[in-house]
């Protein structure tokens, strides 16, 4: 009976990918699994629901796969842990493609209803999975102050993912300019040091506000007169 099933959801995975949701009925599975269109019906009510099995697999390959990445990057928010979670980012998204195309299926045809809880507590979920090397990042005043480590983190992750979605679903073709080892290099030099340097004053700046602080200090040595000597 699983093998049925596996044949149907591999006609039905097919089908959707090439056509969408919406286009595909149920006689076209039963014909592209080489099953009658009854046996498709004992054992899914709805196209949905084949919808929703295929996802439901999927989901649990993808979450063993954020796993076992996620157990290999010890020091988040390191310059080389970033480096080495954009490869792995990298693989994962190249490895499931079909998975991938699913989900935007789900975003135009269902409103992203069976992908929306991968995306659900993400931030939450990176807090709780790295608490102890995030504690220690504030322990040792390593984040500038206010930053949220689980936040960075979860931007890191998405901008990485989104990179390479659009390179492999969207043909695009170096669309950063670079190579993609250059833009993991790139991107967590960014991350781990921040776009902007310390705001310091050009040298003429420097002089203005030295000759400024010091007319203000001669100023504050000057002895006030009194009303009387006013007068």
């Amino acid at each position: 009976m699983e093998k049925r099933k596996a044949r149907i959801e591999d006609a039905a995975k097919q089908l959707f990918i090439k056509q969408g949701f919406h286009a595909t009925s149920m006689r076209n599975i039963a014909a592209r699994a080489g099953n009658s269109l009854g046996n498709v019906y004992n054992y899914y009510r709805t196209k949905e629901e084949i919808f929703s099995s295929i996802v439901t697999k999927y989901q649990k390959v993808i979450d063993a796969r954020l796993r076992s990445i996620f157990d290999q990057i010890e020091d988040p928010l390191q310059p080389d842990s970033l480096v080495r979670f954009g490869r792995l980012i990298k693989e994962m998204v190249n490895e499931h493609h079909d998975f991938w195309l699913l989900m935007y299926i789900d975003v135009l045809e269902f409103e992203n209803r069976h992908f929306r809880k991968m995306f659900e507590g993400l931030a939450q979920n990176l807090r709780r999975r790295f608490a102890k090397p995030f504690e220690e990042m504030k322990r040792r005043e390593q984040l500038h102050e206010g930053l949220d480590p689980a936040i960075g983190f979860t931007a890191v992750y998405m901008q990485f993912f989104n990179y390479f979605l659009v390179e492999k679903l969207f043909g695009g073709n170096k669309h950063f300019g670079i190579s993609d080892e250059q833009v993991i290099s790139k991107l967590s030099e960014i991350y781990a040091r921040g776009l902007l340097r310390e705001s310091q004053p050009r040298a003429g700046q420097k002089h203005k506000q030295s000759s400024a602080d010091g007319r203000s200090a001669a100023r504050s040595r000057r002895p006030l007169k009194n009303q009387a000597g006013s007068a």
